[in-house]
Parts: C-alpha cells; structure tokens; sequence
C-alpha cells in the first residue's frame, strides 16, 4: 500500500479516527440548531421568563456574555414536535414527569443532593422528592425555593411545625427565622442539626458559644462527651422555660447525681436551692470549676471572702 508522503499509519489512523467523530458530531450539531430559540417560545410563553431573569436560570439569550448554555429547551426536551403541534402532551414538562426523569434533567447541570458526601446523611435520600417539590423552576426566590421563608417544609414536616407552637419556641411562626435558617441540604454537612451543629446555633447565641476555661462537657462542642445544645435544649420548641428538654433539677439529675455532701452538709441546706441557683455558668466559666455563678456569695446572703460553699472558686 502506497504511504502518504509525512505520515506515518498510526498517523493516519489517528486522523481517520477523528474524521469518524467529526461525522458523529454533524447530526447532533443539525439537531441542536432545529430546537426553537427563546424568541420563538416566549412568543406564547410570554412572562415565563420574567422569574428566571433574576436567578441563575437567566436564559443565555438575556445575556451579553453568558458562561454557560440556558434555554427553555434545556429544561423542555421535545420542542420541534412541539413547534409543529403546540399541545401540552408534544413538549416536555418537568413538572409532570416521574421524579427520577425530573431529576435526572436538573443534575444535567446541578450536582444534585445524592452527591458521594451526602450518601448517608442527607434525610430526603429516598423520599422520592423531586427537585420541584422544595423549588420552582420559575419562581424569583432565594435559590429558586418555593418562597423564602420554607413554609413549604412544614408541608411534610407537620410534628416539627407545630413544636414552634409549644409554650417556649424558636420563633418561626413570628416570621424572625425560617427553616432554612439553621437547615442546610446544599451541602455535605449534617443537614439534621442544622449546618454545623452547634456552631449554627453559636451564630445568633454568641454569648454562651465559648470555648471556655471550664467546659461543660455535656453542651461542649469542644470536648468529645458534649452533644452540643441539643442535649439540652430542643431546637424547636418545649413545654418547658428556655427549650430546655426536662424542666429544672430534672435536667441536671439526668446526668448528675446530688452530692452526698449537698445533702448531709448543714442540714442539706444546700438541697433547698435549685441546681441552677448556684451553678448558673451551665455553658461554662472561665473562673470556676464547678461552673457556680461568681455572685453566689451575695446570692445567699454572704459575701465573697466568706465560707460559702467552702471557697470553691477558683
């Protein structure tokens, strides 16, 4: 066979191999240029548009130097049939798809929630939820959310709802906070108790974030035997003062015993008071072990300098 002149066979077959993608990519390149534009679906789609305008689903077209492709048929498969016979049932609509059809066309794009760092941890994970049973496509709100505020959650989330109408409560149904102000599912981080735990919690109750000298390990995300707020404070809402889980001295007794000493010292005088009387740093304390509050003496009419409770601040 004769060579041709410079080229080498692999050469040769390299070329041809790329010649035959070539040939592949012409249809699709044809196909792509058949779909109608923007234009021509707002036409008798007027408006549509409008909510996509000031979100990251701005149509490519409404845009002098867009990154990256987006256009009605992007989310609309099977527009030509469509242009020929403009019925509901000849175009592609997300919202009256299967959920697993509906998802698969937005993780075209988005990385959805069932990400590898999310296998495990994210609860909606085999719910079958749609993308837009929490977003319209449409829609002008924060991350294209059904509205704002997440009222949409309680729509599932009823019990957690109707804890925010317990006697204490975070004030959601006040309008001061919404669920997506301590849920995040846009992540890989443990959406359950908020993103970031305690440290969520930490953003608005800056005062008893610490970290502290003396930790109570039990609220201590610092220490590897704290639970973190929860463990003693419902997120939601309580029955009892300051979403506390148990009320008063039960909470405490919970994980600690009364002192021998509490109870056999001056006639138990120590009993008479609640727990949180006098250990009232119960986040932490910077000057006592033992978390008591550092007015104490003045508290039970004595002064600091005195005997009371022995000294025991540090």
């Amino acid at each position: 066979m004769a060579k041709t002149p410079g080229l080498s066979l692999p050469s040769v077959i390299t070329m041809g191999a790329l010649f035959a993608v070539i040939l592949l990519l012409v249809p699709a390149a044809v196909a792509q240029d058949s779909q109608p534009d923007d234009e021509t679906c707002l036409m008798c789609h007027e408006g549509y548009d409008a909510g996509l305008a000031v979100s990251a689903h701005r149509l490519s077209s409404q845009m002098k130097n867009p990154a990256m492709t987006i256009s009605c048929v992007s989310c609309h498969p099977g527009a030509e049939a469509h242009l020929d016979d403009p019925v509901a049932e000849t175009i592609g609509n997300p919202a009256r798809m299967s959920t697993p059809e509906q998802n698969e066309i937005c993780a075209s794009c988005h990385q959805p929630h069932k990400m590898t760092g999310t296998v495990g941890f994210d609860p909606h994970i085999g719910q079958d939820l749609a993308c837009t049973d929490c977003h319209g496509v449409h829609e002008a709100n924060v991350s294209l959310l059904l509205d704002e505020e997440g009222e949409f959650c309680g729509q599932c989330h009823v019990a957690s709802v109707n804890r925010f109408r317990q006697r204490s409560n975070h004030p959601l149904t006040d309008g001061n906070i919404s669920c997506i102000s301590c849920h995040d599912f846009t992540g890989d981080l443990e959406p359950m108790v908020g993103h970031g735990g305690s440290v969520n919690c930490a953003e608005c109750h800056q005062e008893v974030a610490g970290p502290f000298l003396h930790e109570h390990e039990a609220g201590s995300s610092f220490s590897t035997e704290g639970d973190g707020c929860i463990a003693c404070h419902r997120p939601h809402g309580s029955p009892n003062e300051r979403l506390l889980v148990q009320p008063g001295d039960n909470l405490c007794q919970s994980c600690h015993g009364v002192p021998p000493g509490h109870v056999t010292a001056h006639n138990g005088l120590a009993t008479s008071y609640d727990c949180m009387d006098c250990h009232s740093a119960v986040h932490g304390s910077n000057d006592n072990r033992s978390l008591l509050d550092s007015q104490l003496g003045i508290k039970i009419g004595d002064g600091p300098g005195s005997c009371y409770c022995h000294n025991v601040l540090d």
